[in-house]
């Protein structure tokens, strides 16, 4: 259950950060929430797959770029490459969401 929630996290981050280079996020709030939720959440992942011994987590380091990014657009500044990270981000939530369904 909780590795869907935090899939359906990942595919809204993913999906808001893909819209970016298309909409304005200037001084957004919402925006801002969602980057540092993403930032806690990759920070807990990173240091988590860390004391398991896994040092180099894409996925986790994944989130920590997506909040960065989305930060960024709170202050105005967004590329056309945020599209491919957006979905990358959209991808793996899909993917947290299909495992979780087939898992257990």
């Amino acid at each position: 259950m909780l590795l869907t929630i935090l899939g359906l996290v990942d595919v809204a981050l993913g999906i808001v950060l893909a819209a970016s280079p298309y909409f304005n996020y200037t001084g957004m709030a919402v925006i801002g929430t969602l980057a540092v939720i993403a930032l806690i959440k990759g920070v807990f992942s990173v240091l988590s797959a860390a004391a398991g011994g896994f040092y180099l987590s894409i996925e986790s380091w994944l989130d920590i770029i997506v909040g960065v990014l989305l930060l960024t657009t709170t202050f105005g500044v967004h590329f056309s490459w945020f599209l491919w990270i957006g979905i990358f981000e959209a991808a793996k939530g899909v993917y947290s969401i299909f495992s979780e369904m087939i898992g257990d």
